[in-house]
């Protein structure tokens, strides 16, 4: 006995010593031993999802970026580390977390799967987030920084009703989506890490950066909301829709004022309906186009028939289900055309040779694409002089 305890003793100042060794590292060494310790042992394809980045991680547990291999859609998970997965303490929590964000309004819809040794949890996104369209290139409408405020506070609030907190929001859980902004949580494991006021600050500093220049008035809104954030989402709810209210009125109030000029007003009305048949005159060129090649085997491509064109990232070829990024009925989806736009001006960042490679098995070439590029350039500064005209001639 004697003897047993002499060893533990000897064991345990190891490890107090390793840990010492460990801290005194540089910090960056430290972060990358994390990384890898996240990458190990973790298949690359999981339950029909290909693994990409990695959004975030703990002792126990790791949040991966995925694409849904059958439909090119993204996707969250959150896994168990290899050293816990068999943990059953650990997968009743999992599983506990999975039930407690199941079916929360507002927020991006979540699902258990057991997927034998490998459970997760898996979080459905659909669209890019917000850190994808950061930096924006365009000044952001009014409304929709509102509509991302607005969004992520009806979700804080499906938390915080439940007793939960956020605890690590940033730009990469808030969603654009075809029905407006979502927001994902991909914490299950219920960690004190934070409080209502907290989730908010940390939504109003996300929502912000999409006013950089600070020329917004929703965005100043953000702003106070990060540098001083109300007690709960229900109040700062409450102090969003006053200020929304104000700028609505304060902007009728001005284009009354500017309407009274009723020749400004015919010469808007003309250039407006010229923008308009210009942007319906210009048809799109023909053809499917690889823009980017990534070094986790997602490539974004881009296809036209004259009448619709479609894009997105996909894992593999050929491209299916593809989101809408213009149509002749719908217009064009500025965000998603943002996301093309950026990747074809990305491309030598990725796998340049693999994307000749696909460009070629798909029949485009780098002309067509360049030129798909500079049509859809034109139709979103079309499309932002049209909004521009219409909202001065309200």
């Amino acid at each position: 006995m004697e003897q047993d305890a002499t060893a533990r003793r000897e064991q345990l100042e190891r490890q107090g010593e390793d840990a010492s060794k460990l801290q005194r590292l540089d910090p960056s060494l430290l972060l990358a031993r994390e990384e890898e310790l996240a990458h190990h042992a973790l298949p690359s394809t999981l339950g029909g999802l290909r693994r990409r980045r990695l959004l975030d991680q703990d002792p126990i547990s790791t949040t991966w970026e995925c694409w849904e291999l059958s439909t090119g859609h993204r996707a969250a998970i959150r896994v168990l580390r290899p050293s816990w997965c068999k943990d059953p303490v650990l997968r009743r929590r999992l599983v506990r977390g999975a039930r407690l964000a199941t079916g929360l309004a507002h927020l991006a819809p979540v699902e258990w799967k057991e997927a034998g040794d490998w459970p997760h949890l898996k979080v459905h996104l659909g669209g890019p987030s917000l850190s994808d369209l950061l930096p924006a290139e365009d000044p952001p409408e009014p409304l929709q920084i509102a509509a991302y405020l607005a969004h992520g506070l009806m979700g804080l609030t499906s938390l915080h009703q439940r007793g939960l907190v956020h605890g690590t929001l940033g730009p990469h859980h808030l969603i654009h989506s075809p029905t407006g902004p979502i927001l994902a949580w991909f914490d299950p494991f219920l960690r004190e890490r934070g409080s209502p006021s907290q989730d908010i600050a940390d939504l109003g500093a996300a929502v912000a950066q999409l006013d950089p220049d600070g020329m917004d008035p929703m965005g100043d809104i953000a702003r106070s909301f990060a540098e001083s954030p109300p007690p709960n989402a229900e109040i700062a709810s409450e102090v969003l829709v006053r200020a929304a209210a104000t700028w609505l009125v304060d902007t009728r109030h001005r284009l009354l004022m500017r309407s009274r000029q009723v020749h400004v007003r015919k010469g808007e009305a003309r250039l407006l309906r010229a923008v308009s048949r210009l942007a319906s005159s210009l048809p799109p060129p023909l053809g499917t186009v690889c823009l980017r090649a990534g070094h986790d085997a997602v490539v974004v491509v881009a296809e036209s028939d004259g009448a619709e064109v479609t894009g997105g990232a996909v894992a593999g070829l050929p491209a299916r289900h593809l989101p809408v990024i213009w149509s002749n009925l719908g217009g064009l989806d500025a965000a998603a055309c943002r996301v093309l736009l950026r990747a074809f001006a990305t491309r030598t960042g990725g796998d340049e040779k693999r994307r000749a490679l696909l460009q070629s098995e798909v029949g485009g070439t780098d002309v067509l694409a360049s030129q798909l590029c500079r049509w859809l350039s034109a139709q979103s500064r079309l499309r932002a002089t049209r909004r521009l005209l219409e909202l001065n001639g309200r």
